[in-house]
């Protein structure tokens, strides 16, 4: 669903909050004094649109705020837009929009906006008053409302912003006309199109016309040779709308306007997408953790087809990226392929509803590019109302990724150079204490083996000595330890979960813990992982990295699993690793949840072998060392979390010590086939916009010679 018109020339100057800002215009203000505005870098521009009685501001504790880095609604654009305007309010009763009723604040100012034809809505009926505004939208706004037109003499080139954006027109003119600016980061500049702009980028680049319209009317004897640039301007021209209504495309039933290229415009939503593009049915996907994607809106514009050339489904993802063990971080949903069948447009939005899915604010688009086998990330639009928009230009496939994953394995192969790597390890052990634990385990060396570990925690010698609180079965104690140290927390687990041990670095106090662990009861694994990401999210140290360790000799309990959860803990930074011990354990879905959760799965065949694999586990996931348990040439470290490639994927061969040399069994050791690591710069394009981690250093295996996990790959 697509806003068609939101064109005024004073939409973006000012901005409410709710409805206690007000907007005088046409008079002059004498200017007024924001408390949050001291230092600010848009204080001189607010202060001018005070000065001329376009903004008030709010009051509050006898002070007036403008709240200058809060993003804008719609809504407050339209107040703002028909104060600007100087146009009476509508004082009907009749609303023109379902989400905006005669109860809303901004009903009145709405009504206005409609009546004066600047604004449509969506063919839903919505008008989605408190959805927010990208800076993309923003720069398309600002050079319909004005008629701007481009100035070669002030070219900026943005990094991020590239001919198929669908604003990158609009966004080019902005800037050559210096009313937008980018943010220069690592030698180059940023435009950042699909953030949410603020209410100071708003002001600001209305102010900046304003000064430009003062400038000129002062060198033209007081004649404002552009004073009709501030009525609302129609256009028609397809191709420039993007997605700036919400992001949202689509629109009902399909509908046809000329094109620069002669083809034409076609919206669909709802029952005409269904009966078109989805032959009867609606086009959607489940993946394998219960993450359903649907369409629900197609945008073209300047497509020369019709609607039975547009073809969209939904693949699953194993279907696609077929390589064995070779992991798209982060991917959330199926992968979706979209194709007018050769049949040329100018863009294309599509829209999807991603509500039932947990991370969906985090969510964003990325088009495979099968030809050089990598991501490229896409302005993706999350309006709030549980939809999610991407545009495109051409026909391709695309998945959705939950960008926190996928920046957490890259954070996980950051070399130590980066200043990034956390040398010390939060460790939670989820252990099974299921009654088949005492034919499994009948001399409990599972808990031998933990014992161990705790005892021999890695900690700094030098560092200084702190007190900690630790918790061991609701008994409360104080222990001396180092402050850069390790640390360990134990949770039990049978029918349900219990915390036996909150994190500590004390190795006889979580000793202590351990020891109470018995052999009774069902096998709810689900618990035990909910109880430690908990104890992750609520005592973990941000200073420290962040590794649960499952140990499980049997199947899950039945009932609805939180597998979304595991993926999201990882996107906080907790790294799963899964073990099963015995025959009977489901080595597929514990290798899932490691999947998931960014680790590996250790096969224990018997009790005896506990000890062994733990060490393994602990040792591979410190990584202060180099280990190559399985003497395949690789750092088990990398093995564990996954080797990075230069697309973004992860492999991940095995690190058992007996079999692990050559994965696939090839002749070639893993280490032979992938290479060894190089330092790389991380640059914009290999992670999702505004990501922290550009500028970084990345281990990535560059030279990767044959896959080690297919045998008819050799080097």
């Amino acid at each position: 669903m697509q806003l068609k018109r939101m064109l005024a020339s004073a939409l973006i100057c000012c901005l409410t909050v709710g409805s206690g800002m007000t907007a005088a215009a046409g008079a002059e203000g004498t200017g007024r004094s924001f408390a949050d505005l001291t230092g600010h870098w848009s204080k001189a521009e607010v202060e001018y649109l005070s000065q001329k009685g376009i903004i008030d501001g709010v009051e509050k504790d006898g002070k007036l705020w403008i709240l200058p880095d809060k993003t804008i609604t719609r809504a407050e654009y339209i107040k703002i837009l028909v104060g600007a305007l100087n146009k009476k309010s509508e004082e009907t009763q009749a609303a023109s929009f379902r989400d905006v009723n005669a109860s809303h604040w901004a009903f009145k100012y709405v009504e206005t906006a409609k009546k004066e034809g600047l604004v449509d809505g969506y063919e839903d009926g919505a008008f989605k008053p408190d959805a927010e505004i990208t800076r993309a939208e923003l720069a398309t706004l600002l050079v319909r409302a004005y008629k701007l037109k481009e100035k070669p003499d002030h070219q900026i080139v943005f990094e991020d912003v590239s001919s198929s954006n669908w604003a990158y027109n609009a966004i080019k003119t902005a800037a050559s006309n210096q009313l937008v600016e980018g943010t220069a980061e690592n030698g180059k500049t940023w435009f950042k199109p699909a953030a949410a702009a603020t209410r100071a980028e708003s002001m600001t680049v209305i102010a900046r016309y304003m000064k430009q319209l003062d400038a000129s009317s002062s060198n033209t004897n007081g004649t404002d040779e552009k004073k009709d640039s501030s009525t609302p301007a129609e256009t028609t021209t397809p191709g420039t709308t993007g997605n700036s209504g919400s992001g949202s495309s689509g629109g009902g039933s399909s509908s046809g306007s000329s094109s620069n290229n002669g083809g034409v415009t076609i919206a669909l939503s709802g029952a005409d997408l269904i009966a078109s593009v989805g032959k009867g049915k609606p086009i959607a996907g489940t993946d394998g953790q219960g993450n359903t994607v649907e369409l629900t809106g197609l945008n073209l514009i300047g497509f020369r087809g019709g609607a039975n050339s547009i073809n969209v489904e939904t693949l699953a993802q194993e279907n696609v990226f077929k390589a064995s063990n070779t992991v798209v971080p982060g991917i959330v949903g199926p992968v979706i392929e979209f194709s007018t069948n050769g049949i040329p447009f100018n863009s294309a939005t599509l829209t999807f509803n991603v509500g039932s899915i947990a991370s969906s604010k985090n969510l964003v688009a990325a088009y495979f590019n099968e030809t050089s086998n990598k991501f490229e990330f896409l302005n993706t639009t999350i309006p709030g109302d549980g939809t999610l928009s991407f545009v495109t230009n051409h026909n391709s496939k695309y998945v959705l990724i939950d960008k926190l994953a996928w920046e957490q394995a890259w954070k996980n192969n950051l070399s130590v150079t980066s200043g990034v790597y956390k040398p010390y390890v939060d460790y939670a052990f989820i252990i099974d204490s299921s009654g088949s634990m005492s034919w499994n385990d009948p001399s409990d060396l599972r808990k031998k083996a933990v014992t161990d570990l705790v005892y021999n925690l890695n900690y700094n010698s030098s560092s200084s000595m702190v007190n900690e609180t630790v918790t061991v079965l609701g008994n409360v104690y104080t222990n001396s330890v180092h402050s850069e140290s390790d640390r360990a927390a134990i949770i039990d687990f049978d029918n349900w979960a219990q915390l036996y041990s909150t994190f500590s670095a004390d190795g006889a106090t979580v000793a202590s813990a351990v020891y109470q662990i018995d052999s009774s009861g069902g096998t709810n694994i689900f618990s035990g992982l909910q109880l430690a990401y908990e104890q992750f999210d609520k005592n973990g140290d941000p200073n420290h990295r962040f590794v649960a360790v499952l140990l499980t000799d049997g199947q899950d309990s039945p009932g609805i699993k939180d597998w979304n959860m595991i993926q999201t803990a990882y996107g906080k930074g907790v790294m799963l690793v899964t073990m099963g011990l015995s025959q009977e354990v489901d080595k597929l879905y514990l290798e899932k949840m490691a999947l998931l959760g960014g680790g590996q799965y250790f096969q224990v065949l018997t009790a005896e072998e506990l000890e062994a694999s733990f060490k393994t586990v602990v040792e591979t996931t410190r990584h202060n060392e180099f280990v190559d348990a399985d003497q395949d040439g690789l750092d088990d470290y990398y093995e564990v979390t996954g080797m990075l490639l230069e697309n973004g994927m992860l492999v991940k061969t095995s690190i058992d010590p007996l079999t692990g040399k050559d994965t696939d069994n090839d002749g070639f050791t893993d280490g032979e086939e992938m290479g060894q690591p190089e330092d790389v710069v991380i640059t914009a394009d290999m992670v999702p916009s505004g990501s922290e981690l550009v500028g970084k250093t990345v281990k990535m295996f560059k030279n990767v010679k044959s896959s080690p996990t297919d045998p008819n790959d050799k080097p």
